[in-house]
């Protein structure tokens, strides 16, 4: 960024990074065996929609990467702030993470990073069937979780319990600040 950007208050758009995604087959190890948390083998891309044919035809080319999966399906939810989830299911972590990541890189190879939002994870208690989330932030490279428990209210004691149980396993989001209630998860 140089000079008269700074005065003019321009920045440098951020690139996505996607290589902490590779971190999550780990991770839902530890948690399956220190948390009981089990992988729904559900995940969701989130990002917001841009207009024009160029972003159509990069939303059809990763339904066509994905429908090349084995037992692995998409859909498409559009949530109330006009955000697009790609909601994808998968017979196991390592293609669920394999199909999330082919669709953030459709994205970002088709210049459209700046729109991606999150992926989210999906997994459930063993015992109690509780939702528990693992978002991971673009921008930043890192994981929060996040455990929804009600309407609009979450245990923030569980999220940091599940932060200290994963440890070093995924690059985790230490700022708190940035731990973004994610409501209406549609999956």
């Amino acid at each position: 960024m140089g000079l008269f950007d700074a005065l003019l208050g321009k920045s440098k758009q951020v690139k996505a990074n996607l290589d902490g995604l590779f971190a999550v087959p780990t991770a839902a190890i530890t948690l399956a065996v220190a948390a009981n948390l089990d992988a729904t083998n559900r995940a969701a891309v989130v990002f917001m929609p841009a207009s024009g044919a160029a972003f159509a035809n990069t939303e059809k080319e990763f339904q066509e990467v994905i429908a090349e999966f084995q037992n692995t399906s998409v859909e498409f939810k559009t949530d109330s702030f006009g955000y697009r989830w790609v909601i994808i299911t998968a017979d196991g972590i390592e293609s669920l993470v394999t199909a999330v990541h082919s669709v953030n890189r459709s994205l970002e190879d088709h210049g459209f990073s700046p729109q991606l939002l999150c992926s989210v994870f999906g997994f459930t208690g063993r015992t109690t069937g509780a939702r528990a989330y693992w978002v991971y932030l673009y921008k930043r490279g890192t994981f929060y979780p996040f455990v929804p428990a009600g309407h609009e209210r979450r245990d923030n004691e569980q999220e940091l319990s599940l932060k200290a149980t994963v440890g070093t396993d995924l690059p985790l989001e230490e700022d708190t600040s940035r731990w973004f209630a994610l409501w209406d998860i549609p999956f």
